[in-house]
């Protein structure tokens, strides 16, 4: 596994990641029209939007501890017993912390 590369893919989704976020606050901003049965479907649109932005807020804290810990030289390293996280696992999902077996 090439870090350089593992590294620019990361700061890349993590802009991608970011740029969502935006653009779902700013649409949480957005005022509701005036008739009432569709301020309730669009009341609705915002709790899966509030859900879709939580889940995008913890994936982008997950991607800057991928590049924290990339910086630090433990990137491949599980946080929980300190052995090694395969390549594959890190392949298939670049910002996790733990290996195989402490994750399960």
């Amino acid at each position: 596994m090439d870090i350089k590369v593992t590294k620019i893919l990361l700061r890349e989704r993590l802009a991608d990641k970011s740029r969502h976020l935006e653009k779902i606050t700013t649409s949480l901003r957005a005022e509701h029209s005036k008739s009432f049965s569709e301020q309730a479907m669009e009341r609705e649109s915002d709790e899966v939007k509030e859900q879709l932005k939580d889940s995008i807020t913890t994936e982008i804290n997950q991607i800057r501890t991928a590049l924290d810990r990339i910086d630090s030289g433990n990137y491949s390293q599980c946080s929980k017993c300190d052995g090694a996280i395969s390549a594959q696992r890190l392949a298939a999902l670049p910002y996790t912390q733990l290996c195989i077996i402490c994750a399960a």
